[in-house]
């Protein structure tokens, strides 16, 4: 099974330094469904519809080159608690692009993946985006559970440096993966520091999912 992390838009092209890569992406993923010229929404008509459609088609299936994440800096995130799931510092790695233009995630049952490209370091004010399996070559994945999250439970997330940040939950919906915007996952919103949880959700069919269940929570202290 593979964790899909993706809006249902053209695929996007990545070139450049990795800054001009991030930026490029992120730009790009903020206005998925808006017009690329004047940034108003996009006009939903046939051709429109014609290339969502087209884009869904062929997902995971024209290769690439994948994109490695940036070195780490001084600071980076260590781990991830959630005592309702009853996660004690779940590790947490570094992700980038995979070959198909996707967000990387972690292959094994374990880890949960970060893409440091793409959103911001806990604590710094903004948005944090996290992904991970809910199911691994036929073992649960470490977010088997996710979808047991309330609003209201809380996590904590410490970093290399050892501070530690509690955030806590504000929703928990599970969305088919064709209406997923993962511009407003990715960058959260405005003014607010939170994190977001995501893996896949729904009944598999030959080892893929077409539903995510997403988590989001909000800083605490």
């Amino acid at each position: 099974m593979v964790l899909a992390v993706v809006a249902a838009w053209p695929p996007l092209t990545v070139s450049g330094s990795q800054s001009a890569r991030a930026t490029g992406l992120g730009a790009e993923l903020r206005y998925v469904g808006r017009d690329a010229l004047t940034g108003m929404p996009a006009r939903v008509d046939d051709r429109f519809i014609a290339e969502v459609e087209r884009s869904i088609e062929r997902y995971g299936k024209d290769p690439g080159q994948p994109v490695a994440p940036p070195p780490p800096g001084p600071v980076d995130i260590a781990s991830m608690t959630i005592e309702r799931l009853g996660l004690s510092d779940a590790p947490i790695r570094r992700y980038g692009l995979d070959a198909y233009g996707r967000l990387d995630v972690p292959q094994d049952t374990s880890t949960v993946g970060w893409n440091p490209a793409y959103n911001s370091l806990p604590g710094e004010g903004g948005a944090t985006f996290f992904a991970a399996h809910f199911e691994y070559a036929g073992r649960p994945g470490v977010f088997n559970r996710l979808s047991a999250l309330v609003p209201g439970d809380e996590m904590e997330i410490a970093l290399s440096d050892g501070t530690r940040h509690r955030y806590r939950v504000t929703s928990n919906i599970e969305y088919a993966l064709g209406t997923i915007d993962m511009g407003a996952l990715l960058h959260g919103r405005e003014g607010t520091e939170s994190i977001t949880l995501m893996t896949c959700s729904g009944p598999a069919n030959e080892g893929e999912y077409a539903f995510r269940t997403v988590v989001l929570a909000e800083r605490v202290r």
